[in-house]
């Protein structure tokens, strides 16, 4: 068991309601089941659309809209998350939406409850990133419950979005090769544990798995993301919050490979 995995998923379980009433306000999860677009970037339909009849398992699957439009899409779906509170809220939604879905609860880094080679694709991302600090664990599991010539779509935050925020002033910005951990403790009283990796430590852990890359892809996501982004600002204009005069940056990182066949080891040359 890993103790800060345990604790950060004490923070999601007392989340979870408060992250749920969250999602009903943009609502979108009702939707994507018939209209994937709405939680997935084009960038990932490239690797995900053709996955009718296909296994595929979504790793940290959090508010499972990228489930549900999987599901929607005809794919054969198994949900993972580390907290049982996002799963109950997943599964309620599942039946209501009348969609097919497996959930499991485990950690991302230690997937044993999964067979070795199979699934056709595995999707993970949202944000999970940050809460992982066994990283290369993380890409391995992956990595491992993938079928040979197997798709991993990684649809994550931007590394650089745990290090600008639009609360930080300039001269204090975090320093990007920091990767921590940094822990506070909620309003809940649970102590969590934020970890910020790097661009290169995803596509190092990528390799590292046993994949090759097939795109890096740096976007500013979906519909999804834009919704509730302009619930934030109205909420931010409502209370009166400036925002900080940031630059434009990308805010998620995609990295689509795929899980080398037996024997066929990329070697380094250099």
């Amino acid at each position: 068991m890993n103790d800060i995995h345990e604790s950060n998923r004490a923070c999601w379980n007392g989340w979870a309601k408060w992250w749920g009433r969250r999602r009903d306000k943009i609502g979108v999860w009702r939707e994507c089941h018939r209209d994937p677009t709405l939680v997935l970037s084009a960038g990932e339909m490239q690797f995900l659309a053709n996955t009718r009849g296909q296994r595929v398992c979504v790793l940290a699957s959090g508010d499972n809209g990228v489930v549900f439009a999987l599901a929607g899409m005809g794919a054969r779906v198994t949900s993972v998350d580390i907290s049982e509170g996002q799963l109950e809220i997943a599964e309620e939604r599942a039946r209501f939406l009348g969609l097919d879905v497996s959930f499991l609860r485990s950690d991302v880094t230690d997937l044993k409850a999964l067979e070795d080679n199979a699934f056709d694709a595995v999707h993970t991302g949202g944000g999970v990133a940050v809460w992982i600090s066994d990283f290369r664990m993380y890409y391995a599991e992956a990595t491992r419950i993938l079928k040979p010539g197997g798709v991993l779509a990684v649809n994550e935050s931007h590394p650089f979005v745990p290090v600008l925020s639009v609360e930080t002033p300039w001269n204090e910005l975090d320093d990007y090769s920091n990767r921590g951990p940094f822990t506070y403790t909620t309003n809940e009283g649970f102590k969590g544990y934020e970890y910020h990796w790097t661009v290169a430590d995803h596509i190092q852990a990528a390799l590292d798995a046993g994949c090759d890359l097939l795109k890096v892809e740096e976007h500013d996501g979906t519909v999804a993301d834009r919704v509730q982004d302009e619930l934030d600002d109205r909420k931010a204009m409502k209370d009166n919050q400036a925002k900080a005069d940031v630059p434009k940056l990308p805010r998620y990182l995609l990295i689509g490979a795929r899980k080398r066949l037996a024997g066929n080891r990329l070697e380094a040359t250099w």
